[in-house]
């Protein structure tokens, strides 16, 4: 992002890190560096987490962060809420026996969708698309991935920029590592956002986020951003919290960097019209066949639209998979490695059809 003066953020900045006297910038503390592969060892209680605030930032040190930096990160606070919401998404797992058949719920893909992809998005959709075409179209042509796929991710991920979250993204990365129901990945978070201060790609008070450490537009973890923030306008900066054109460009930068194809749809909704074993499903590479294949085994279009057959003949030469997200009572899709690029960004098969329906109805109501 771009820099703002130093008079303009030195009440913001002291909130986070704590400004004392003016002496301070001159003494910086050592921090002993820890493998990114070491155990915190003394018990997870409330009066140890600074301590382990400070084991984490060890390992930040290991990681090439700056003393200065990690001096300057103070006040990590421990947030409770982060932690009741993710032992909800923990508790839903827990509830299922793992020694039972998982129940079969052939409404899920429906019901997922009805609540996530309703007409007022789609609405929303088609209003932004003619407002943001200038920043859209540049990221689409720069990296190969279609307008209404950035689309769609905009509006699922962030509701089209409006909700970007407002944790301290340190400290609910910091809370959750530890906490410890998913240590090895929040402790890596910490440290890569640690990096991103470091690199000044944004300044501490700025970096909010979801409870689960999620930013900007694009809700980008940490590593993510690393990975495939982008510049889409040229000025230097990877600002995917104001900026349109470095937030296309960074959902375009993933999708492309992953594998993406510009020249084939996500896939198709299909029906089987003869039993087919649950084996065949699955986006493994060994599980991939022709069109013709699978036409062969039963499965065959469930809409014969102009706009499904303009999929199917893009379809006719690309290896497709059998996606059946609620087993053998459920709906049931082909999809090609786009949707499996997709899965790379969320690993759920619900999001993943979600973006490709997104992106379809945005597709016809626009006109592309």
């Amino acid at each position: 992002m771009k820099k703002i003066s130093v008079l303009s953020t030195t009440l913001l900045s002291c909130l986070l890190v704590g400004c004392s006297s003016s002496s301070q910038s001159s003494s910086v503390k050592n921090i002993p560096a820890i493998s990114r592969h070491a155990v915190y060892s003394k018990p997870r209680t409330p009066d140890n987490f600074n301590d382990y605030v400070q084991f984490l930032k060890g390992k930040a040190v290991a990681e090439g962060v700056s003393l200065a930096t990690l001096n300057t990160q103070n006040n990590i606070r421990y947030v409770e809420k982060a932690v009741a919401l993710d032992r909800v998404q923990a508790g839903l797992a827990a509830r299922r026996d793992p020694n039972q058949p998982p129940m079969l719920n052939p409404n899920g893909t429906t019901n997922y969708l009805n609540k996530v992809l309703t007409n007022s998005k789609v609405n929303v959709a088609e209003e932004r698309y003619w407002e943001v075409q200038v920043p859209l179209q540049r990221a689409s042509r720069r990296y190969g991935v279609q307008q209404e796929y950035i689309l769609a991710l905009w509006g699922m991920e962030s509701s089209f920029g409006h909700y970007q979250g407002s944790y301290d993204v340190l400290s609910a990365l910091a809370t959750l590592a530890f906490d410890g129901r998913r240590e090895a990945l929040f402790s890596k978070e910490f440290v890569n956002a640690m990096k991103m201060l470091d690199s000044n790609y944004i300044q501490r008070p700025k970096m909010l986020g979801s409870w689960a450490g999620a930013m900007g537009q694009t809700q980008f973890m940490p590593s993510a951003f690393l990975n495939y923030a982008a510049d889409g306008n040229g000025d230097g900066e990877k600002d995917i919290w104001t900026n349109q054109f470095d937030t296309f460009a960074s959902i375009a930068n993933y999708l492309h960097t992953v594998g993406w194809d510009d020249k084939l749809p996500w896939g198709i909704e299909v029906t089987l019209n003869q039993p087919l074993d649950l084996s065949f499903s699955g986006i493994e590479k060994n599980k991939a066949r022709s069109l013709r294949d699978w036409q062969a085994q039963g499965v065959i279009p469930l809409s014969f639209s102009a706009q499904e057959q303009a999929k199917l003949t893009a379809l006719s030469h690309a290896d497709l998979w059998l996606v059946r997200p609620d087993k053998q009572v459920g709906r049931a899709f082909l999809v090609s490695n786009n949707f499996r690029t997709i899965l790379d960004w969320n690993k759920s098969n619900y999001f993943a059809v979600s973006i490709g329906m997104f992106a379809d109805r945005i597709k016809e109501r626009v006109g592309l």
